[in-house]
């Protein structure tokens, strides 16, 4: 997330690991990132620059906050139930969404510029 806008910039699908991350990072580049804020997780130190990363929950309010409304609307992203697809497409697809109608922009001015 740009920690400025709150708009968020990209994600990926996956699990904790340095590849997982190392992906999302690469395509990070483009935004020429000054600084990382990340919670303690020791893959982060082994991918960002030192002088580039912060580590402290008190820094990541935004993307937690974004990670709860993820759970909230969505129940592919709560624990298991019927409602949970597995599918990386379809994940991919709902954050796709979520990104653009309920981070990055909104329902009602999309509605707004169709009518």
């Amino acid at each position: 997330m740009d920690s400025d806008t709150g708009e968020l910039l990209d994600w990926e699908c996956g699990n904790r690991s340095r590849k997982t991350l190392k992906k999302m990072v690469d395509r990070l580049s483009v935004w020429d990132v000054e600084f990382y804020c990340t919670d303690k997780w020791e893959a982060y130190a082994s991918v960002f620059p030192a002088e580039k990363l912060v580590m402290s929950k008190k820094v990541t309010i935004g993307i937690e906050r974004n990670n709860c409304r993820n759970r909230h609307w969505f129940k592919r992203f709560c624990r298991k139930s019927i409602v949970v697809s597995k599918s990386k497409e379809m994940v991919d697809l709902t954050m796709a969404l979520f990104a653009k109608f309920r981070v990055n922009g909104s329902v009602y001015s999309i509605l707004e510029m169709t009518l």
